[in-house]
């Protein structure tokens, strides 16, 4: 039931407890206390003045998860566009000629500075071939490779006690558990957590660019379910997660999270839906299962269950609350040498005639629409926290002003490719 972001008897009276003592809270807050570790909920009313401790850090969960999802201060540069001439495409009936779509931006690869942990082409390599080069959820070949841990919040030394770091783990201990926390910790800080992370192939999985945005976004989490004996296979599960609508600056710790169970798509505020479908074509919903396999558990081993579990809390946090407040207009790519976002060029994309069926539409605006797609070589609105190597944008086009809808659609030789319709 919990899986579905319903709390258990034992958490609702937990809540009403604490609710008393305590009052209202921010939304992330409330957020995390409907899926914490019930001792720590408890825990809540075993401090003196549980009222004021809740206040001196309530505040910090927002920056937890803006930690996790995004990184502070990214800059970013305009894109070059490249040239592209597509072919006929017959995706929709109602949007402008292939040949005013705009094409995909370029970016530059670049190099990391020398301070800060490195990208590791083996390790993407090695993760790519673990994958066969298809995205985990939907099979399709068109993909990115995501870290679960963000490559931003570990790439450099952090030796100040109260930096970002150190800060996102000590909030983690306020609602899991010290060992658990610990077994997160050891997966990306095997040296401590002031030195670099280890950028392994464990913290790397492929996704398709939409369902990377998508996830990024905190639309859906996956939970970790089991892992083989041989270490060559884990089971997860994928969650749609829904915000609470009408959002406050505070909420009532016994307002019940929407429910997830039996959800087969994100629906956003203004009525605007995103779905996915598998690699059988099925609609994908709360609850469904993904095997992911490795032929070699030593020197490709599969997406670690400890990062998996320390991603399934986070992401529903996000996706009850939303994204700490992320402003839609931060840029979220950056082509600096010590960017955290470093991209390399994407090919271009060519339509055909043989588009099968739309795996995600939007008909109207999401509740918060990326203002920074823009009609001069915008990119795809790709959130940070799993950026990799590969970004999809779109260039110049007609049409400005007017509404825009994105249509993702699948197609047999290309898989997800993007159109903008004006």
């Amino acid at each position: 039931m919990e899986d579905f972001n319903q709390p258990s008897p034992e958490r609702i009276d937990l809540l009403k407890r604490v609710e008393e003592a305590i009052g209202d809270v921010t939304p992330h807050f409330w957020a995390a206390c409907q899926i914490c570790d019930l001792d720590k909920l408890d825990g809540f009313l075993q401090v003196p003045h549980p009222d004021v401790y809740v206040q001196a850090f309530s505040s910090q969960i927002s920056q937890l998860v803006r930690y996790w999802g995004s990184s502070p201060g990214v800059q970013s540069r305009p894109s070059t566009p490249k040239t592209l001439t597509p072919q006929k495409s017959t995706a929709s009936n109602s949007g402008p000629s292939p040949s005013t779509l705009p094409p995909p931006s370029k970016r530059q690869k670049t190099l990391d500075s020398p301070t800060t942990l490195p990208r590791d082409a083996n390790a993407k390599k090695r993760a790519e071939e673990r994958d066969n080069f298809c995205c985990v959820l939907t099979g399709i070949e068109l993909t990115e490779v995501a870290h679960i841990y963000p490559h931003h919040a570990m790439k450099q030394k952090e030796e100040d006690r109260n930096g970002p770091r150190h800060t996102f783990w000590r909030n983690l201990k306020i609602f899991w558990s010290e060992e658990k926390v610990a077994a997160w910790e050891a997966k990306v800080f095997p040296d401590g957590i002031s030195e670099k992370g280890q950028e392994e192939v464990y913290n790397l999985v492929l996704l398709a660019p939409n369902v990377h945005a998508m996830w990024g976004q905190g639309l859906f989490a996956l939970k970790p379910i089991s892992e083989s004996d041989d270490k060559k296979t884990i089971i997860v599960q994928f969650f749609w997660q829904t915000k609470q609508k009408n959002s406050f600056p505070t909420i009532s710790l016994t307002t019940q999270p929407h429910s997830t169970k039996g959800l087969e798509q994100f629906t956003g505020a203004h009525g605007g839906s995103i779905w996915l479908h598998d690699k059988n074509k099925k609609q994908i919903q709360s609850g469904d299962s993904f095997e992911l396999n490795t032929d070699d558990p030593i020197k490709k081993p599969l997406p670690s269950f400890e990062l998996l579990e320390l991603q399934w809390f986070l992401q529903r946090v996000q996706g009850m609350a939303g994204a700490a407040d992320v402003d839609w207009e931060e840029p979220w790519l950056d082509t600096d040498s010590d960017s955290d976002y470093a991209v390399e060029e994407v090919p271009g994309l060519a339509f055909d005639d043989n588009v099968e069926e739309l795996s995600l539409l939007s008909s109207q605006p999401l509740s918060s629409p990326p203002s920074h797609i823009h009609d001069n070589n915008s990119n795809l609105p790709m959130h940070p926290k799993h950026q990799e190597a590969e970004g999809v944008g779109a260039g110049e086009g007609d049409g400005a002003g007017e509404e825009e809808t994105l249509i993702y659609s699948i197609n047999k030789d290309i898989g997800h490719e993007l159109l903008r319709i004006f």
